[in-house]
């Protein structure tokens, strides 16, 4: 039978099921890579941003099976909120993906409507077998040591074992027989049939034992619970290897099991139901957790050190069980450090911001970025579909492949121009998010001042007059307890600040590694500022559609007074011209817009960019030195209002004109 799409339905689906045609809600995904071996251990590796749930799976598998990467997905809908893909959920969204014609886009970008968008929906489900089916090769055949590149021809039984764990832990559910077919093993030997069925009994085993950690507990086994915990935990301590672990969630069920071993053991079950209602309970139960992690390896058989582990157990039990009180109870705030407490909770400490994330962040603000990413997602989409193809190429081997290398190829370009966007839309990223923290930390700094000024008024309001008027005593009373909370607080915002700028100074030299050979002061610098925060593309841009959008606004006046009072020797227009005419307006306006959002989100990068490539002193002798050394620097500039007319729109965004140097050249 012909692999189309028809006859693949018909095998997965069946002929009398109804054919999927509802679209998901598109989400964005972000893949990040960190190598895992000896030599590049804990440096970032490649990393992807994509709209394509099978892009994105097609991504994890073949780079966690050519290379020792450890691959983390997370995914979103708004591109500012994110959270953590396990691979078996990915795995699912392109499962989803494949029963629709068409791809549910994030970034919308405008085609042809005769562009015909139907995705080869077989071709793309036997590209991922084929990923799956090498990614389960480089799991069952694993290189004899991290120099040499040779493996065994065919696995051993541990490899197997080690197959079906690893398989069951990242996927969710035991290899089809499709994959298999496809494994680079010789087929039909009895080691091959008896390790695919031992692959796939290892599989269920820990299935079932994921299953078990979410069953209600009533009438557990203690023997089976054991079994299952024994499972879990040597997969997550020695089979599960860093490589498999992002997205992988075993110590939860692994948790949940022991949590119930500890209410049925016979060293845990009584002191635990004694002490349920002890003020140190939870205490007791994480000492009970840690001498059952040591000892449920080997119970239960015992030895030295596990009659040494219980005596520990026993005694710590004990030492927790006498204790009693609470700690002593600490002072009573201040109204100023309760003031200080508010305003400081809400401040965070620099977290790193991954590249693909940063670049989503920019294009969730800005119109221009996710044109753009709709342009790139778009791109790669069709060259991962015709890879797809070419796996799918009829003709003779050789054909074949080079169908592949050239698929392959035209992939990587269009790649590599994908990853230039997203590290410029990455930067800005950066410096959006920077301005924004600094703006929440002069927030912060107002508000503390405003509430120790407050306290301090309410302190003069109360002062009796009776007493004498308000002198120097009484104020150096009221500010003794205000002075130290308002100096820590300013303290710490100016900690946070430093830290903000310097995280984002890193990022960008991570983007951007010839920043370090920069002067701050040089043209290279400026010309960096320009690029991240292009103004005069920009203001030229404005002033262009300014004068398209007076252009049309003409053309529809005119358009309009010959629809309504048509004269001899007009040319004849018609209302579908006028609402021809009126769109376009409408989306010139629109673009105007966008442009003038791209223009003010511009201005405050480069405010940030020069932040941090000059952060500003941090007292008032520093600003001084500060300011008597420093060049001088261009005047801000504007962005024009909305136009009304050509004329209006040059005349708000005119300026004098530049030399290369940066001099004026007079009006």
């Amino acid at each position: 039978m012909p692999d189309t799409d028809a006859a693949r339905e018909n095998k997965t689906k069946g002929r009398g099921d109804g054919r999927e045609t509802g679209a998901s809600a598109p989400r964005l995904y972000s893949l990040t890579t960190r190598y895992t071996d000896q030599f590049l251990g804990g440096q970032d590796g490649p990393d992807l941003l994509c709209d394509d749930a099978i892009t994105a799976l097609h991504f994890a598998l073949t780079v966690s099976s050519s290379s020792p990467l450890a691959v983390t997905c997370d995914a979103t809908a708004d591109g500012r909120t994110w959270t953590r893909l396990p691979l078996h959920v990915l795995r699912a969204d392109a499962e989803a993906a494949l029963r629709q014609d068409m791809k549910p886009s994030v970034y919308a970008v405008g085609v042809d409507p005769r562009t015909d968008l139907r995705r080869p929906r077989a071709a793309l489900s036997r590209l991922i077998e084929h990923a799956q089916a090498a990614w389960l090769d480089s799991v069952l055949r694993e290189p004899v040591d991290e120099v040499s590149a040779w493996v065994p021809d065919e696995p051993a039984t541990a490899d197997w074992i080690r197959a079906g764990h690893l398989w069951a832990a990242v996927w969710g559910e035991p290899p089809g027989e499709s994959v298999l077919d496809q494994l680079p093993i010789p087929a039909g030997t009895p080691a091959t049939t008896s390790g695919r069925t031992l692959l796939r009994t290892e599989a269920t085993a820990v299935l079932d034992a994921i299953a078990l950690s979410h069953s209600p507990a009533t009438d557990d086994s203690l023997a089976d619970l054991h079994a299952a915990w024994r499972i879990l935990h040597e997969l997550d301590e020695w089979t599960l290897g860093p490589n498999h672990r992002p997205g992988t969630d075993l110590r939860t069920p692994a948790h949940r099991l022991l949590d119930r071993i500890a209410a049925l053991h016979p060293d845990t079950a009584a002191p635990l139901a004694a002490t349920r209602d002890h003020h140190d309970a939870t205490r007791i139960r994480a000492a009970a957790h840690a001498y059952l992690q040591h000892v449920l390896p080997l119970w239960p058989d015992t030895a030295d050190w596990t009659d040494r582990a219980r005596t520990a157990y026993l005694e710590e039990l004990h030492a927790l069980q006498t204790t009693t009180g609470e700690p002593p109870p600490r002072p009573p705030e201040t109204p100023a450090q309760t003031v200080l407490r508010a305003v400081l909770a809400p401040l965070a400490e620099p977290s790193a911001l991954p590249r693909p994330k940063a670049a989503a962040l920019w294009r969730s603000h800005s119109a221009h970025g996710a044109t753009q990413a709709g342009w790139d997602a778009t791109g790669q989409t069709n060259r991962i579909d015709d890879l797809a193809r070419a796996h799918t190429t009829e003709g003779t081997p050789r054909q074949k492949d080079d169908a592949i290398e050239a698929a392959q190829r035209a992939l990587t370009v269009t790649t590599r121009y994908h990853d230039e966007h997203v590290v410029t839309h990455a930067a800005r990223g950066h410096l959006h998010r920077l301005a924004a923290d600094l703006r929440t930390l002069d927030t912060a700094g107002r508000a503390l001042r405003e509430g120790i000024w407050d306290i301090y008024g309410a302190r003069r309001a109360q002062h009796d007059p009776a007493k004498g008027p308000w002198n120097g005593y009484d104020e150096q009373r009221a500010m003794a307890d205000l002075a130290p909370v308002i100096t820590e607080g300013e303290a710490r915002i100016a900690q946070l600040r430093q830290r903000y700028l310097e995280a984002t100074h890193e990022a960008l030299i991570d983007l951007f590694p010839q920043l370090t050979e920069i002067p701050r002061d040089s043209y290279r610098h400026y010309a960096m500022r320009t690029h991240l925060a292009p103004l005069d593309m920009l203001r030229e841009s404005l002033n262009t559609l300014a004068s398209t959008i007076d252009m049309q606004r003409r053309t529809c006046a005119d358009i309009r007074t010959r629809l309504n009072n048509p004269r001899f020797g007009q040319e004849h227009a018609t209302a579908h011209d006028l609402a021809t005419a009126e769109k376009d307006l409408r989306g010139l306006e629109r673009r105007y817009a966008d442009t003038q959002t791209e223009f003010a989100l511009s201005v405050t990068l480069g405010r940030a960019y020069d932040q941090v490539r000059n952060p500003p002193p941090s007292d008032a002798t520093a600003a001084a030195q500060h300011f008597a050394g420093a060049a001088p620097r261009p005047s801000r500039r504007t962005a024009p209002s909305t136009p009304t007319g050509h004329d209006q729109a040059i005349a708000a965004t005119h300026r004098p004109g530049l030399t290369a140097h940066g001099r004026t050249t007079g009006a």
